[in-house]
């Protein structure tokens, strides 16, 4: 019985955490004219899940913070990666290419989606430059190749739920895919914690170059006469 009621009160926890990751969300994206407004909103209440998941209180104002500090970074993101995939998936329900090329649109939306996915939690824990985030989720999607596809299958398996009971987009509608990008991509990062965290070696040559320009800056000693 106690189980019960401890895996009972887990899971309205967890609902309940959804139910604020969705109104910080909806309330973001309206704040933003929708186009501009889902991509700093996404990034607002994935800042939420984490503090969450650490059991710090969600805090309505820090989230707008989080917002307000990542607009325009959030465009270059996840706003750009976002219209890419909204028009491979708008071209791909037109019909209008040969079935060819159908399949490697769709191999590259596919790519896409998954990059996307990885890029709030990424673009949250480390302090990447703007254009060079979308090739790091895009590696850490390939490298953890086997959790990007259970997260690309939750993925879609909620957007046919979504589509079968459309009743619970305006409660649940973004803050499942962002719970399960957050937990999914979590664990991804701190498998690769030590390759994302530690900067590129560089180049051999280099190195040597650099090894020998310090040997000649080195002063040298005095020899005594």
């Amino acid at each position: 019985m106690g189980r019960a009621a401890h895996a009972l009160s887990g899971g309205m926890d967890l609902v309940l955490r959804a139910l604020v990751l969705q109104g910080i969300w909806l309330a973001g994206t309206l704040a933003g004219g929708i186009v501009l407004g889902w991509a700093p909103a996404t990034m607002a209440a994935t800042d939420a899940a984490a503090r969450a998941e650490r059991g710090e209180p969600i805090r309505w104002a820090h989230a707008a913070q989080v917002w307000k500090s990542s607009f325009w970074r959030s465009q270059i993101t996840l706003g750009l990666p976002g219209l890419f995939v909204a028009l491979a998936a708008a071209t791909l329900l037109s019909g209008a290419l040969p079935l060819a090329l159908q399949a490697v649109l769709g191999l590259a939306a596919v790519l896409l989606l998954i990059t996307l996915a990885h890029i709030p939690e990424l673009d949250r824990r480390y302090r990447l430059p703007a254009t060079r985030v979308f090739g790091r989720a895009l590696l850490l999607g390939l490298a953890q190749a086997p959790t990007s596809l259970v997260l690309l299958a939750a993925l879609v398996l909620w957007g046919a739920i979504a589509l079968s009971l459309p009743g619970l987009l305006p409660f649940l509608g973004a803050a499942v895919p962002l719970l399960l990008s957050h937990h999914l991509v979590g664990r991804s990062l701190d498998r690769n914690e030590d390759l994302l965290s530690r900067p590129a070696e560089p180049p051999a040559g280099h190195r040597a170059r650099a090894a020998r320009g310090a040997v000649a800056a080195r002063p040298s000693l005095p020899t005594s006469a």
